[in-house]
């Protein structure tokens, strides 16, 4: 399965790695944020919410974008939760 490397300090916007048709999420994106002092490998495409629930675990920032929320004001929202973390 192919991976993305999510870098220190670094947001992510996963909405072109969901495959929607198979995850059913309730949400139109995700966004992950690493906090982390080291990268960290994610699975890609998204299949299921439980990927999603493991990286959180795991350390990671992990957003939902729900319909009528604005993406650049999300991604904003996770950069200073990174940032904060440092």
């Amino acid at each position: 399965m192919p991976k993305i490397v999510v870098e220190q300090g670094m947001v992510l916007n996963l909405g072109g790695y969901i495959v929607e048709n198979v995850a059913n999420l309730d949400c139109v994106d995700v966004i992950i944020g690493n906090p982390l002092k080291h990268d960290v490998k994610l699975k890609a495409p998204v299949y299921c919410g439980g990927d999603l629930e493991e990286y959180e675990r795991a350390g990671m920032i992990v957003r939902y974008l729900r319909e009528g929320e604005r993406l650049s004001e999300k991604l904003e929202h996770v950069r200073q939760l990174v940032k904060e973390a440092k």
